[in-house]
């Protein structure tokens, strides 16, 4: 089903939906938004990308390229090299 599609039968299921199911819709949405604001990272985390970002902004620092990544964790970490 495309999204197109999943808008339409939105739209057609909400144009009969009791007001309880909007209700329980509106909660689900808002748990939603509320869960993707969220972080995950620590605080210590959320530091070092700060200092990572500040860094980048100023041109210091080293960049890699995803090739450079993937020889990393195959030399360092014995991980297969693939693609």
């Amino acid at each position: 089903m495309t999204i197109s599609q999943r808008i339409n039968k939105i739209q057609v299921l909400l144009k009969t939906a009791d007001a309880s199911l909007l209700v329980k819709i509106e909660q689900m949405l808002e748990r939603g938004h509320k869960d993707a604001a969220e972080s995950v990272l620590t605080q210590s985390q959320k530091k070092e990308l700060d200092i990572q970002e500040a860094e980048y902004a100023a041109g210091q620092g080293k960049l890699y390229t995803w090739q450079e990544i993937k020889q990393e964790l195959v030399d360092k970490h014995g991980l297969q090299a693939g693609d």
